[in-house]
């Protein structure tokens, strides 16, 4: 399913979650700043993960079963990214990334509303992209249908 409407919900997602990460964590919080190596290999690094989460966020927006759950899609973008927010930063604390040194419950009170916040804001964008771009439905019944 190499669909526009894919190709530029992932684009435009990851961009997104990537871009307010950036804001978050390089202006608001000044994490980025406090990095112990290049700030370069972070940048690039957040790049390429953003790119993976864009892409199963995307992914998952697309799949029928979603589609089943929720007909609108705002709230099929928002589920979905609030859905892979969670994991997202449940898989961070099992593997202990983080910007802080000596994570707390405050800081967990902070963080997991933010990452609720940023992948559901890249569903927003997924289902943005989807209401925006045109594509008629296949001819072929055995088609996806999104």
């Amino acid at each position: 399913m190499t669909t526009r409407r894919f190709l530029l919900s992932w684009i435009f997602s990851s961009v997104g979650m990537w871009g307010i990460s950036y804001l978050w964590h390089g202006f608001f919080l000044n994490d980025i700043t406090n990095l112990n190596y290049p700030k370069g290999i972070y940048l690039m690094a957040s790049t390429i993960v953003y790119m993976v989460i864009g892409f199963l966020l995307t992914r998952i927006f697309s799949l029928q079963f979603t589609i089943n759950i929720f007909r609108n899609f705002f709230v099929r973008g928002i589920a979905c990214g609030a859905v892979v927010g969670v994991l997202l930063y449940m898989f961070m604390i099992v593997l202990g990334v983080s910007f802080t040194k000596n994570l707390s419950m405050a800081n967990m009170i902070i963080d997991i509303p933010w990452q609720l916040f940023e992948q559901s804001f890249g569903g927003i964008l997924i289902a943005l992209t989807y209401v925006l771009i045109y594509e008629p439905l296949p001819r072929n019944r055995s088609e996806e249908i999104v």
